[in-house]
């Protein structure tokens, strides 16, 4: 077993610390002081000054930039104007508006000072290790497995036949079998196998974002365990296709022929691991532990596993290196790190896992660094079956649905909720959302839709949860089974569709006893504008009665809200973010329509969004459409932030910008998303890692003497 081996597998652990680089860039030469003198400080004098100078409100000084020089100085502040100006948050709506003409000068001035100031002087990134997700998957790849090993209630569907993008659409019935509720019919886990790693939380990006996956001792005995539970697993040799060619002799008869046999495939197996090309150097070390394993007794299997799980506990393995560390390297190297690396992070970014062999086979030709030749392989990987993974995992991130499954109304409020036999309702909602955007994904649909859309996919329970009609619906209904088949339907209630009005959302933005239109707010905010607002102070007061107070008692939640913002500390806030939530008033907390309040009140569904007025959910998703340039550069910025693993930086503003211009020249289709991400320069610069940073390629396993 390889759990006899630790102490010599251990001679061939490295671990390492990572660090992440966030420095600010260096400042270089721009424009000169005529335009600012003109058009620019004459902006801020007319409409700004009077209220943003020293000691004004909200401790911003904008008196203090008298020249563009000064401007430059804090790029990082005039990039936050930029968003505030275009979310037009400033002025106050009490206060002389600009032209939207001279908006638009300022905001392109910003954005030009940025341009001319250059990119960061370091990288903007760090490694990282492959989150749970990508391990997996990797894993899955590599081994060439016919089904998954590890458990992940991410995966949300268990079935996966209907997910054809090859096709170009969705079937109109789905067998959607939950991955949570048929647990006790699940084949996918081997047994004996343990969890993989949690990820750290990221509360405004990714689960691969870069500065929280560092690579910890413990975490690397961890994941030693989990190579040796899977090598050894009893099962494993039946699901994985590269058992027979890897794991045994074959026709090998002598201990030589053997040997060779396996010097072969770890030369193979090697490069595909390590997801780049590798050298003799590191060929040698792995293959003298196979011969030295062998040579000891062991047999060819247990050798070969023994240097297979050596191999996954390397840092080359465990980290994406989309970093160069080191600092002279000629043109012919420094060109087949860069396709390598460019494979690795398209494959990441489009599948979650590592690149196939024609990506392989591309960046050994030399061949992605060329744009025409990335839109070409990005083309073909979105028909590619293993793209599931950007909607299950940079989707399902994006639309916060990870909280929906662990939902629990109030029963005693919500008694309806558990009427059904299992699942509840709130899975149903995850498989819809998931549905709905793998639907805008593969039919390559615009992005529009996930702000209105008239079409969702429903089964029984959700038709009958939604008080929509099957027969108006969905056209037809045939025997269902269980709550697995899911109809294409259109919507009949106006008000539903899209993202902003789902169940998913609806049930997660909500207490268990209450509707929440600051939760349902900060969602609105957060996911469709990417303009979250920061956290509550510590020392708020809870949005919940006082013993004795009979008075709050009564008052249904607007009213409470209205009292909350008498304290001008919250109001600042709150002014923004509870509009856009009573947009939803109107869908209680288990996204069920209510005409009225438990107590009777009629329900305000009004507010006021861009200055202009709104009733409903109906009329706040077309204010939101009339939006649209904000939301298509907000979600420009969240699949960005996807791509690179990272937040985004003030620096990276104007390139977001052509991005979201380049996606509405096509017509706002999804597909074209991923495409203009792709060949943007934020998704093709790479850059080195200072000298001092430690990385993987800097720490070699010759550096091991014992």
């Amino acid at each position: 077993m390889l759990l006899t081996n630790t102490r010599k597998l251990w001679i061939w652990l490295i671990v390492m610390s990572i660090s992440t680089v966030w420095l600010n860039p260096q400042m270089l030469s721009a424009q000169g002081d005529a335009t600012f003198q003109k058009t620019i400080r004459p902006f801020f004098e007319n409409h700004c000054i009077d209220c943003h100078s020293e000691g004004g409100e909200g401790d911003v000084d904008l008196d203090r930039f008298t020249t563009s020089k000064s401007i430059k100085q804090d790029l990082a502040f005039w990039g936050h104007i930029t968003e505030i100006l275009e979310r037009g948050e400033m002025p106050p709506a009490d206060c002389d508006q600009p032209e939207l003409s001279e908006l638009r000068k300022v905001r392109e001035w910003i954005l030009g000072l940025i341009v001319d100031s250059g990119p960061p002087a370091r990288p903007l990134g760090a490694l990282r290790r492959l989150n749970r997700v990508e391990y997996e998957n990797t894993i899955r790849d590599l081994f060439l497995l016919s089904r998954d090993c590890f458990s992940n209630p991410a995966r949300i569907i268990q079935s996966n036949d209907y997910f054809d993008p090859a096709s170009g659409e969705m079937p109109q019935s789905v067998l959607a079998i939950s991955y949570l509720a048929a647990s006790q019919r699940r084949h996918s886990d081997l047994p004996g196998v343990s969890n993989l790693p949690i990820d750290p939380p990221a509360p405004h990006g990714f689960a691969n974002e870069q500065s929280a996956l560092s690579l910890s001792p413990l975490l690397v005995e961890q994941y030693f365990e989990l190579a040796s539970q899977l090598l050894d697993n009893k099962e494993f040799h039946l699901i994985s296709g590269l058992w027979r060619p890897m794991f045994t002799e074959g026709d090998a008869k002598t201990k030589s022929e053997q040997s060779t046999k396996a010097h072969t495939q770890i030369g193979d197996f090697l490069p595909r691991a390590f997801r780049r090309a590798v050298t003799e150097f590191e060929l040698e070390k792995y293959r003298q532990l196979f011969d030295s394993e062998f040579g000891a007794g062991e047999s060819y299997t247990t050798a070969m596993k023994t240097t297979v799980a050596a191999i996954l506990v390397s840092p080359h393995f465990l980290l994406r290196q989309e970093f160069s560390s080191r600092p002279k390297v000629n043109d012919q190297e420094e060109q087949i790190w860069k396709n390598y690396a460019m494979a690795s992070r398209l494959s990441y970014f489009l599948w979650g896992s590592m690149p196939d062999d024609e990506l392989f086979k591309a960046a050994k030709e030399n061949r992605l660094t060329s744009s025409e030749e990335l839109l070409s392989q990005t083309e073909r990987m979105m028909r590619d079956r293993k793209v599931k993974s950007l909607a299950t995992d940079f989707g399902m991130q994006w639309l916060k649905v990870s909280k929906v499954a662990s939902v629990a109304p109030d029963q005693t409020l919500y008694p309806k909720f558990y009427d059904e036999t299992m699942p509840l309702p709130n899975i149903s909602m995850m498989i819809e959302q998931l549905l709905f955007f793998e639907t805008i994904m593969i039919e390559n649909r615009s992005i529009m839709d996930f702000v209105s859309a008239d079409f969702s996919y429903l089964n029984r329970q959700l038709l009958l949860w939604y008080q929509e009609d099957p027969k108006k619906a969905a056209k037809f209904i045939g025997p269902l089974a269980d709550y697995e088949d899911f109809y294409r339907i259109k919507w009949t209630n106006q008000h539903r569709g899209g993202v902003i009005a789902s169940g998913a959302t609806l049930i997660s933005t909500s207490t268990t006893t209450r509707t929440s239109p600051v939760f349902r707010g900060a969602w609105i905010l957060d996911v469709v504008f990417n303009s979250p607002p920061p956290p509550a102070p510590a020392n708020v007061k809870p949005l919940v009665p006082s013993d004795g107070d009979a008075e709050h008692v009564r008052l249904n939640v607007r009213n409470r809200l209205e009292r909350h913002r008498l304290d001008p500390t919250c109001a600042t806030c709150h002014n923004r973010i509870d509009p856009l939530g009573f947009a939803l008033e109107k869908f209680d907390a288990t996204g069920k329509w209510r005409p009225k309040y438990e107590t009777g009140d009629a329900i305000d569904s009004s507010g006021e969004f861009a200055r202009k007025g709104f009733d409903g959910a109906f009329a706040f998703k077309a204010s939101v459409k009339r939006q649209e340039s904000r939301f298509v550069k907000a979600f420009c910025e969240h699949t960005m932030k996807y791509a690179l693993g990272r937040q985004l930086h003030y620096s990276d503003k104007p390139e977001i910008e052509r991005v979201a211009a380049g996606v509405k020249a096509d017509e706002l289709r999804f597909r074209s998303v991923i495409k203009r991400v792709v060949s943007s320069e934020l998704f093709r610069r790479f850059e080195q890692l200072p000298q001092h940073s430690v990385t993987a390629e800097s720490v070699d396993l010759s550096s091991e003497k014992k």
